[in-house]
């Protein structure tokens, strides 16, 4: 079998030839590419040609190379985007209002194909609830199948080109609009239009997700990043799990696994998680990073839900010695077994002071 293939395999619950391992390298190969820390051998190499010659199966997401299968378009609001150094700043133009969103990015990141981070938010206060819902509602998703193909064909058997659906509605208000802190307060003071907002967004993502359902896409992403602080189990199961039924019910009938990027601290949520829809959870971070108990968490998902990732990427850094990383690779790999409803992956990135022989220690013992 191919990566694809028993990737594909262990989403479905099918049986696999051997342990599926697709892993996510970026933030570590950007780093030392950008530092002229790469091994010898792959001094002139790309990140791809890197995990083909490990045998670690490519993750191609986006940004790292993979195609989105869809990108959204404005029919009615103009948009000034302007960066400046690190910086990039847009401004909507609304009927009812202006409103900005600013994002920054890390210098010790810059060579990295990350996401920046969002420091200013377009809800400020009550009066722009108005300018906001004629945002939401002039938002426009539209295919772009064919760049999705050519990513695809690049990764060809040697992995997945798993595209992204996004932020579930109510999580995505929260990440994008308005900020933790403030929408917290918003849903307690103005739970009324704050759920206004949600069902115009939400029609505007099950869009999304009905395209995914239409798209060359092998299996979708869908939500994600959770956390039991930010997203507890009631908010969790209110606003989120419902997405990710319906979700799900659009995109099996498509014959596509879902799965949900879940790095967090997410212990309370692992119940949720296993009951909302999902065939699989990526990134999956377990001890010493998080409180989450691997072989718990295989009891309780069984074989309902498929767990990806499992190895604490913080394992690979000095912080740990040589004798206790291996024995969370032991435990890891323990759990893991063959593959069943398991594919083997960092939680949730190779963190850019990994020891590169740690790496090629997981690469020999995941064959």
């Amino acid at each position: 079998m191919t990566h694809r293939q028993r990737a594909l395999a262990a989403l479905r619950g099918q049986p696999v030839d051997r342990l599926p391992f697709i892993g996510r390298m970026e933030l570590w190969f950007d780093h030392a590419k950008a530092h002229d820390t790469l091994p010898p051998r792959y001094a002139n190499a790309t990140l791809w040609d890197l995990q083909r010659d490990l045998d670690i199966g490519i993750y191609a997401h986006v940004p790292m190379g993979g195609a989105s299968f869809y990108r959204w378009r404005h029919r009615r609001v103009t948009v000034e985007e302007t960066r400046r150094g690190g910086e990039q700043v847009l401004v909507y133009h609304t009927p009812h209002g202006v409103l900005r969103s600013r994002f920054v990015l890390a210098q010790p990141l810059g060579g990295s194909e990350i996401q920046p981070m969002q420091v200013e938010y377009p809800f400020r206060s009550p009066a722009d609830y108005d300018a906001l819902a004629f945002l939401l509602d002039d938002l426009e998703p539209a295919e772009t199948f064919d760049g999705y193909h050519a990513a695809v064909g690049s990764v060809g058997e040697d992995g997945l080109a798993m595209p992204q659906t996004g932020y579930v509605p109510m999580h995505r208000l929260a990440h994008t609009y308005f900020g933790y802190e403030t929408f917290y307060l918003e849903l307690y003071d103005h739970p009324a239009q704050v759920e206004r907002l949600h069902d115009i967004l939400w029609a505007k993502m099950i869009e999304v997700v009905k395209l995914a359902a239409q798209s060359p896409a092998d299996a979708v992403a869908v939500g994600g990043n959770y956390d039991e602080s930010m997203t507890p189990p009631p908010f969790f199961g209110r606003w989120c799990a419902p997405f990710h039924h319906e979700a799900h019910a659009i995109l099996s009938a498509a014959g596509k696994p879902v799965t949900t990027h879940g790095d967090g601290e997410m212990r309370k949520l692992l119940t949720g998680l296993r009951d909302c829809g999902v065939d699989g959870v990526e990134a999956v971070t377990p001890q010493p990073m998080t409180s989450i108990d691997l072989r718990a968490l295989r009891e309780l998902w069984r074989d309902r839900v498929t767990i990806w990732g499992g190895i604490a990427s913080i394992v690979l850094t000095p912080t740990f010695s040589e004798a206790a990383f291996e024995a969370h690779l032991d435990e890891v790999l323990q759990v893991a077994g063959g593959g069943d409803r398991y594919i083997l992956g960092f939680g949730d990135n190779v963190p850019t002071d990994g020891i590169w022989e740690r790496v090629e220690r997981v690469a020999g013992r995941a064959r």
